[in-house]
């Protein structure tokens, strides 16, 4: 070989090598970026175990979207993201606000936990089910400005009785003001957030703006340590997804387990959306990619939330296009009524 040849070949091995220990670096070295990108569709049904009562397997699909997110993004990553139309790059601080990655983790377990709660609790209850709730307490969530509570409460406090009378639930605390006449001076008995102090505070009620004859508190109460009192056992194995919107779906799909016949005529469904106790449906936050997501796999019709944003909903319909039928829903009785125009069955009592 001559020495042109040898040079020629050390060059290129060399240059092999760099490229290959750039390729390594961009592959490992991670920038605070995070991204996001439509993530799978699964089956609800698959994830729902109902034991205590009749089950009725149904025909039909009801899915619940996901968002697929890569945090700490390598550099490598970051271009495969930067060059994806379907991808968003966000940075970091924007995404945990705050917090680290993990608390981010299980903040959203444990959305995602409430909402199988929730869900289960609408659907029993739809379905003339009795589901009773307990709590520990009514935690305060917010204290309004110049109200009677600003100098007696604080966020994180939880009241557990009212002139003596247990608290157990946000209920409990709304009852017991709207018994009282304005002008009442009140005893709360008190827990902090940590719940290693309780003590007696006093406070004399205000009246209502909007109502002169209710008393007020001027509270925002949710109740502590919510848990259902459910009559049949139901499980979901979530996969380790995290977050509140497949409420609308887990309910939509739980119906269609107990109730006979097809809530869907066979049609399959993509659906997204929180859900509360009272039956709305709120909006979640990655619809556009769960859009592309429902047109990717097929679906033919996707439950999204009436309440999201226009700009979230006119980027929805711009990633879905023609492909799949983007239904808005405010309300659970909303969704039925959107899949019994599809041909589905309606519910027993409907």
């Amino acid at each position: 070989m001559s020495r042109r040849a040898r040079r020629t070949l050390w060059i290129s091995i060399a240059a092999v090598a760099m490229l290959t220990s750039a390729l390594i670096a961009a592959a490992v070295v991670e920038v605070p970026y995070w991204s996001f990108s439509p993530g799978a569709i699964r089956d609800t049904a698959d994830v729902i175990t109902v034991q205590g009562t009749d089950v009725h397997p149904y025909d039909g699909t009801i899915a619940f979207t996901t968002v697929s997110i890569d945090g700490r993004l390598s550099v490598l990553g970051f271009a495969l993201a930067f060059l994806d139309p379907d991808s968003d790059i966000v940075a970091e601080e924007e995404v945990l606000i705050g917090s680290d990655r993990e608390e981010n983790r299980q903040i959203n377990l444990q959305l995602m936990d409430l909402s199988t709660q929730n869900a289960s609790y609408v659907a029993l209850r739809r379905l003339g089910y009795e589901v009773n709730t307990i709590g520990t307490g009514a935690m305060i969530m917010n204290v309004e400005e110049g109200m009677p509570a600003e100098d007696v409460l604080e966020v994180g406090d939880t009241i557990v009785a009212v002139d003596g009378e247990p608290v157990q639930q946000a209920e409990d605390l709304v009852d017991a003001i709207s018994n009282k006449a304005p002008g009442t001076t009140v005893a709360l008995t008190v827990e902090e957030l940590d719940a290693s102090d309780r003590d007696e505070r006093t406070v004399t009620l205000t009246e209502r703006e909007d109502d002169p004859s209710q008393a007020f508190l001027g509270v925002a109460p949710a109740t502590r340590d919510l848990a259902f009192d459910f009559p049949v056992d139901v499980r979901f194995d979530t996969g380790g997804v995290g977050g509140p919107s497949a409420g609308l779906a887990y309910t939509l799909a739980l119906l269609d387990l107990l109730a006979p016949g097809d809530l869907t005529g066979g049609v399959r469904v993509a659906a997204t959306g929180t859900i509360d106790r009272d039956g709305n449906v709120g909006p979640i936050g990655g619809l556009e990619y769960k859009a592309v997501g429902a047109r990717r796999d097929g679906f033919e019709v996707f439950l999204v939330p009436a309440a999201t944003p226009p700009d979230e909903l006119g980027a929805a319909h711009r990633r879905a296009g023609d492909a799949v039928e983007l239904i808005e829903v405010a309300t659970l009785d909303e969704a039925l009524e959107a899949l019994v125009e599809l041909g589905g069955a309606p519910l027993p009592e409907d």
